[in-house]
């Protein structure tokens, strides 16, 4: 018994169409991919920077000392990675507090200008009313 021609597997047309669809499929796939690992870098970077940011306002906790009013930058290195941290320092309607504001920015291995802000966190300083100074 002999078979037919045409019965004797897939066309051509036939795995094309089959390989085309495969491809569709890789090509999102790694797309997925990548929007994953971007993502990661940004969860990663803002952890990062919240953790820079945390340890900044431990240090003026740690310092006991109301801090001064006024601006200040400083390049901190944490987990490998430089970060600028602005802190702005500003005086309240309550004698003796303080608002303490601190932003970091990741800074480019390049020596560029750092980029917008990843993490930020602002609290208050100071005796309360009443209380020792």
């Amino acid at each position: 018994m002999s078979r037919a021609p045409s019965d004797a597997g897939f066309s051509l047309v036939e795995s094309m169409v089959a390989l085309a669809v495969f491809a569709l499929a890789g090509v999102g796939l790694t797309q997925l991919q990548a929007n994953s690992l971007q993502t990661l870098a940004r969860v990663e970077a803002r952890a990062l920077g919240e953790l820079a940011v945390q340890n900044a306002m431990v240090e003026f906790v740690a310092g006991r000392a109301k801090p001064d009013i006024g601006a200040r930058s400083a390049n901190v290195t944490v987990a490998g990675r430089q970060w600028r941290l602005d802190t702005t320092i500003i005086g309240t309607s309550e004698a003796g507090m303080r608002r303490v504001s601190v932003v970091a920015r990741a800074l480019p291995k390049d020596g560029a200008e750092p980029g917008p802000p990843v993490a930020s966190m602002q609290a208050f300083f100071g005796a309360p009313k009443g209380g020792a100074s």
